[in-house]
């Protein structure tokens, strides 16, 4: 058993120690080289994204069809618009 410590153990041991010294590396490397801030969307802005399409309940048009279920066009509930 303590033959296998030592075979598997150092090894193990050495390559962790190589990971966290590459990772430390590549952090220091990578600091201030991150991803833009975002900016934060406000009312006063104009919105030019494409329009987006959320649904709390498992509609036809927004989930996939159940083969048990018949198929409707209509949407289950309202609608909703970008003026409030």
């Amino acid at each position: 058993m303590e033959d296998l410590i030592i075979a598997i153990g150092l090894p193990v041991t050495i390559i962790c120690i190589i990971a966290v010294v590459l990772c430390v590396l590549s952090m220091a490397w990578a600091f201030g080289s991150g991803h833009k801030p975002t900016v934060r969307y406000t009312l006063d802005k104009e919105w030019d994204r494409e329009p987006l399409l959320f649904s709390a309940v498992d509609v036809a048009p927004v989930a996939p069809p159940a083969h048990h279920e018949p198929s409707t066009d209509e949407l289950t509930g309202g609608s909703a618009h970008g003026k409030w």
